[in-house]
């Protein structure tokens, strides 16, 4: 008797093998992905104090102009001491300026209007102007801001 050997069963047998891990590997690189789409890392906000100006250049009643990088700043002084408000309406992101008459900001576009503490007091803005931390270190003023 002759003795038969069947190789095709073993190609077979080693070929879907080989497309089984394949075909593993592919979904399960591709659940990875995913996941990590609907769980996105977390980044850890960076803060930079940047030294805005001097207190002898802030004035009662007038808003000192700061450009600091992407970041548009006014800094008041008030009763309880210096503040750094975002100079970006809360509306449609338009620089807005300070009206020394009225003691308020005011947004171009379409007339919104803030105080002294950056509280939204009439028109479209949905709230308050962003407000950055301030640190005083001598004479010197200091913003804390995103980097």
């Amino acid at each position: 008797m002759a003795v038969v050997h069947d190789d095709v069963s073993r190609r077979r047998f080693l070929s879907q093998a080989v497309m089984g891990f394949g075909l593993l590997f592919g979904v399960g690189s591709l659940t990875m992905r995913f996941i990590q789409f609907l769980i996105p890392a977390v980044a850890a906000k960076r803060l930079e104090t940047v030294l805005v100006g001097n207190t002898a250049k802030l004035h009662p009643g007038e808003a000192l102009v700061v450009d600091v990088g992407r970041h548009r700043l006014a800094v008041l002084q008030t009763d309880s001491g210096p503040i750094a408000l975002s100079r970006r309406c809360t509306d449609l992101g338009c620089l807005i300026s300070w009206n020394v008459d009225r003691q308020q900001f005011v947004c171009p576009c379409h007339q919104g209007v803030f105080d002294q503490t950056g509280k939204n007091l009439s028109g479209p803005p949905p709230r308050p102007l962003d407000r950055y931390e301030v640190v005083t270190k001598g004479e010197q003023l200091y913003v804390r801001l995103e980097a």
